[in-house]
This record gives structure tokens, sequence and C-alpha cells, in this order.
């Protein structure tokens, strides 16, 4: 009797949906980051004067996530031969340029 209620059990509930190999969850989470970004670039554009600074941190935190999945992903797929480069990887932000090459605090001369 205990195994015809298991075996009803089961048929009636629904099939487990395959787990996602670590590549598939990757891509998601890189769909998901570009999301942000978009988001982000909507506050930035959308910003009152006081919340400029706060939505550039958000935009660049929300760049600098999508990078790291990016670079995650194509380590795994073994698509990344170079050695990585932080110099080179923040050029590629938004912000990096004019956050950093135009603010007064770092740009004064000693």
């Amino acid at each position: 009797m205990k195994t015809l209620v298991k075996n009803f059990l089961l048929s009636v509930t629904a099939p487990e949906r395959p787990l996602l190999s670590e590549a598939e969850r990757l891509i998601l989470e890189i769909e998901e980051a570009k999301n942000k970004i978009h988001y982000a670039w909507n506050h930035f554009e959308y910003a009152a004067p006081e919340y400029v600074e706060l939505a550039v941190l958000e935009l660049l935190l929300a760049e600098t996530h999508y990078s790291l999945l990016n670079k995650r992903y194509r380590i795994m797929q073994g698509l990344n031969k170079p050695p990585f480069s932080l110099d080179g990887h923040l050029h590629h932000h938004a912000f990096y340029g004019a956050l950093f090459s135009t603010s007064p605090h770092l740009s004064h001369k000693a």
C-alpha cells in the first residue's frame, strides 16, 4: 500500500526541472547584470543634481559586476588568454575617466 501511495504521489507531482549548468547560471546572471546597468543609466539620466554622484557610483558598481561576471564566463570558456589588466579593465567603464581624471582631489600638483 505504501508503495502504491508513493507511486501515485510521484505521478501527480510535476517533474523537476534539470539543474542549470554553471555556464547557464552565469549567462542568466550576466543578463540580470545588463538589466541593472540599464536601470542605473536611467537613474543617472534623470538624477537631480544632488544625486548625480550617487547615480554615477551605482552605474560604476553595476558595470563592475557585469565585467566580473563576463570575465568569469570568458575564463570558464577558455576565451581569455591574456592576463587580467585592472588598468585596461577600468578604462571600459563609462565614468572612470571622467571621475578620476578631472577630480580636483586627484589632479592637483604637489
